[in-house]
C-alpha cells in the first residue's frame, strides 16, 4: 500500500472552514458541527484519493494542478487543493456563491 501524503492547510483554508461554520451556526449549531466534521472528512479523504477531485484551471503558476472536491453533504462548499510531490496542500474552502476564480487564487 502506498504511503499517504500528509495534508497541509494554508491559513486561509483553515479560516474559511471556521468562517463557514460560524455562518451555518447562525441557523443551527448542529449543522455547523456537522459542516466542520464533513469538511474534515473530505479533506482527510484527499490523502487516500488525491486524484478524486475535478481539475480547476487557473493562471497562478504556484497553483498548477489545482483540483476541487465538494464537501460531503454540503454541495455548496468546495475544497480547493493541489497535490504536491510530498503532500496534499489545501488552499481554500469556498462556498458556491463566492467568485471561485478570484477567491481560489487568494492565498
Amino acid at each position: 500500500m502506498a504511503k499517504l501524503k500528509p495534508i497541509i492547510r494554508r491559513p486561509k483554508a483553515s479560516e474559511d472552514v471556521e468562517s463557514h461554520a460560524m455562518y451555518v451556526a447562525d441557523g443551527s449549531m448542529d449543522a455547523a458541527l456537522r459542516f466542520v466534521e464533513r469538511a474534515e472528512q473530505t479533506i482527510k479523504g484527499l490523502a487516500l484519493f488525491p486524484q478524486s477531485g475535478a481539475p480547476f484551471v487557473n493562471s497562478v503558476p504556484d497553483l498548477a494542478g489545482m483540483r476541487t472536491k465538494l464537501v460531503k453533504d454540503f454541495p455548496n462548499h468546495v475544497v480547493f487543493y493541489v497535490e504536491r510531490e510530498d503532500s496534499i496542500e489545501v488552499v481554500r474552502v469556498l462556498r458556491g456563491g463566492q467568485d471561485m476564480n478570484a477567491e481560489a487564487t487568494k492565498t
